[in-house]
C-alpha cells in the first residue's frame, strides 16, 4: 500500500521537512535549553559581581523574567490554536490555525495513516513554525492503489516556547476518513444464470439455480421480481408483463459471496503479481453485483468475517445496499488462507440456490 509517498515535487519538501524536523528535535530540547539558559544566567551574574556595572544588572533581570514571559505567552497561544484534517483521494492536509498575534516557533505533531482493510499502519511526525495570525499547513500527497477504507488521525501536538525551555502538550484526536470503492464495471464474461428467460409452460425444472419446481400462480410483474420467472408467451398474448408464482423461492436467490482472501506477504514477495489479488475479487465482486441489479435480480451478498468467525451477509435489492455490504466487508478485513470462505459455507449447509463465488 503506498500511502504517504509519491514521486512528486512535494516528496522534496517533505524530505527536507523531515530533516529539519529531526534537527529542531536534537538541538532544541529543553534539557539542552535550560543548560544553556542556565550559563548565560550564571555568567551574568558572575559579570555584574565583579564589574558592578548597571547593563549585568539589568540582563540579569531581563533573564530571570523571560522564561515566565516566554511560558506564559506560548500558553495562551497554544490554547488558542485549532486544527483540521481532510483526506481525498490524493491528498492528505492538515492546516493549524493561529489567531493570536503570537507566532510558535516549533511544533511537533504526529500523523498516523493506515487502511481498515489491509492494515498498512503508518506513523510520522513533523516539526513546524506557525505563523501568528494564519494557517500553517502541511500537506501530504497520496497514491491509494487498493479498494478499501482508508484513516488518517491526528494525536498529539508538542508545541515549545520561544526559549525552547518549555513543552505544551495539545490533545487534538482527529481523524478523516475516505473510501475507496471500485467502479461498476461490464464483466468480460456473461454470467449467463442472470439473463435465464424462464420456460413457456407453467412447470419448470428442478435443476439447481431455478426459482422452483411447482408454479402455483400468475399475476403482473413488480419491481424486483426475477426476469426468470416472466411468464413470456401470456406477456405477448396480455401486452404486459406476467410472472410465475414459484413454491419455495427464498432457497434458490442468487448469492455472490466475495472471498476476502490476500496471499501473505512472503508469498507476495516471491510472486508480485498475487499482491493484487484481493483487489481484482473486489472489483470483479461490484462487477457481477451490479450486472445482477440491472438484470432486476434481487440476491445476497455475502462475506466471511475471520474476526468475527462468522459469515455476514446483506439483502441486496438497490446500488445503495451493495454500497453499505462493500463498506462492510472493508471493516471485516483480510485473510491469507485461499477458499476459507468458500469451505466454511459448504460445511454450513448453506449451498443453497446459484451461489457466484468470486476470488
Amino acid at each position: 500500500m503506498k500511502t504517504l509517498h509519491s514521486k512528486t515535487s512535494q516528496d522534496k519538501l517533505i524530505k527536507r521537512r523531515r530533516i529539519l524536523g529531526w534537527f529542531l528535535q536534537k538541538t532544541n530540547s529543553p534539557v539542552s535549553a535550560w543548560v544553556s539558559y542556565i550559563s548565560v544566567f550564571i555568567f551574568s551574574l558572575l559579570f555584574s559581581f565583579f564589574y558592578l556595572q548597571s547593563f549585568f544588572y539589568l540582563i540579569s533581570i531581563l533573564l530571570i523574567s523571560l522564561p515566565v514571559l516566554s511560558y506564559n505567552i506560548t500558553k495562551y497561544a497554544s490554547g488558542k490554536l485549532t486544527v483540521s484534517l481532510e483526506l481525498t483521494t490524493d491528498l492528505l492536509t492538515l492546516g493549524i490555525n493561529n489567531p493570536t498575534f503570537i507566532p510558535v516557533s516549533c511544533a511537533d505533531i504526529t500523523i498516523d495513516f493506515y487502511s481498515l482493510f489491509y492494515g498498512g499502519y503508518e506513523s510520522e511526525t513533523h516539526s513546524l513554525s506557525l505563523k501568528a495570525r494564519g494557517i500553517s499547513r502541511l500537506d501530504f500527497p497520496l497514491r491509494l492503489e487498493k479498494y478499501g477504507i482508508y484513516e488518517a488521525h491526528a494525536g498529539n501536538m508538542t508545541l515549545y516556547d520561544p526559549l525552547h525551555l518549555f513543552t505544551f502538550v495539545k490533545d487534538i484526536k482527529l481523524t478523516g476518513s475516505i473510501t475507496l470503492m471500485p467502479e461498476a464495471i461490464p464483466l468480460e464474461k456473461r454470467v449467463e444464470i442472470v439473463y435465464e428467460e424462464g420456460f413457456d409452460e407453467f412447470t419448470d425444472t428442478g435443476r439447481k439455480g431455478n426459482a422452483s419446481s411447482n408454479v402455483t400462480d400468475i399475476r403482473e410483474y413488480r419491481p424486483g421480481d426475477r426476469l426468470s420467472r416472466i411468464h413470456w408467451k401470456l406477456t405477448e398474448k396480455l401486452d404486459t408483463l406476467i410472472v410465475k408464482e414459484n413454491e419455495a423461492t427464498s432457497s434458490n436467490d442468487f448469492t455472490v459471496l466475495l472471498e476476502l482472501y490476500q496471499p501473505s506477504r512472503e508469498d507476495c514477495d516471491k510472486d508480485p503479481s498475487l499482491t493484487s489479488t484481493l483487489n481484482n475479487a473486489i472489483r470483479e465482486a461490484m462487477a457481477v453485483s451490479d450486472e445482477l441489479l440491472r438484470a432486476g435480480e434481487p440476491f445476497i451478498f455475502m462475506f466471511y468475517n475471520e474476526k468475527a468467525s462468522d459469515f455476514v451477509q446483506f439483502r441486496i435489492n438497490t446500488e445503495d445496499d451493495l454500497n453499505e455490504a462493500m463498506t462492510q466487508a472493508f471493516y471485516a478485513g483480510c485473510y491469507d488462507k485461499k477458499d476459507l470462505a468458500l469451505s466454511i459455507y459448504r460445511k454450513s449447509g448453506q449451498d443453497k440456490g446459484t451461489l457466484i463465488h468470486v476470488n
